[in-house]
């Protein structure tokens, strides 16, 4: 007992001398409790306000060219029905002009009247589509112009027409200058395809490739006709209306001309 009490006097007394126990050295001095420093104020952040998405403006220029692509397509689709078995190279072509919208000639008594489609347009090989509703009490033929001189009344120029005759439907295709026919490409042709009903609609194709002409009625190929003399190469398009008697129409709808050249 005496020597485990002389050993923890021995350390005491040297832990002491060292410095070690806190109390036991006279040099050590008291340390003062840290003061606490209070939290920093948090500043709020910036409301987030979300930047609205911009309104896109129509481009009608371009909307404008997607709905031309779009008849172009539409156009050649249906040409292509026509012409797929001829050696017309028709894949080639472009829309040169596409009716907007109906185009009338109104006739009373015996009368004769032209309307011309578009005054910039002209061209020398061509498919030339549209469908005509005639509407009379009596005979009346309504048809078209291609490669015609500016003056409508008197010029030279090429003429399609079908005319509705008592039980006797018929179509020409004729050369005319200074009010009269002559040298023309058919004679008058008939056909079973053209409905004669009052208000009936009649489709035509007619297709113009250097001296060769192609017509369609209804769907209905009615053959390949020759002009050899090549009495006009180029000119301007119109419609065409004639009657006997009484009051009538030709109205022409989903017109469209797709150039050759």
């Amino acid at each position: 007992m005496k020597r485990i009490s002389n050993f923890a006097l021995f350390v005491s007394l040297f832990l002491s001398a060292c410095g070690i126990i806190p109390g036991l050295n006279p040099a050590d001095t008291p340390t003062s409790a840290p003061t606490l420093t209070s939290a920093p104020t948090l500043t709020p952040l910036p409301t987030d306000t979300p930047t609205p998405i911009p309104t896109s403006t129509p481009d009608v220029t371009a909307t404008a060219a997607a709905k031309a692509t779009e008849s172009s397509r539409d156009i050649l689709d249906e040409v292509d029905t026509l012409l797929a078995d001829t050696d017309v190279p028709y894949k080639e072509g472009h829309l040169a002009w596409q009716q907007t919208e109906p185009l009338t000639i109104e006739l009373t008594g015996p009368e004769d009247k032209f309307l011309a489609i578009d005054e910039n347009l002209t061209a020398t090989n061509f498919v030339l589509k549209s469908d005509v509703i005639w509407t009379a009490s009596g005979i009346i033929i309504c048809g078209a112009v291609f490669r015609s001189e500016p003056d409508l009344e008197q010029g030279k120029q090429y003429q399609f027409s079908f005319l509705r005759l008592s039980g006797l439907p018929a179509w020409t295709i004729q050369v005319f200058e200074f009010g009269r026919y002559k040298n023309s490409p058919t004679d008058i042709k008939f056909s079973g395809a053209l409905d004669q009903g009052n208000e009936a609609t009649n489709q035509f194709v007619l297709v113009a490739w250097e001296d060769q002409f192609h017509l369609y009625i209804n769907q209905h190929r009615e053959g390949r006709f020759f002009d050899y003399s090549k009495q006009r190469t180029e000119g301007a398009f119109a419609f065409l209306a004639l009657q006997d008697s009484g009051k009538g129409s030709c109205e022409f709808e989903n017109s469209w001309v797709w150039a050759l050249d």
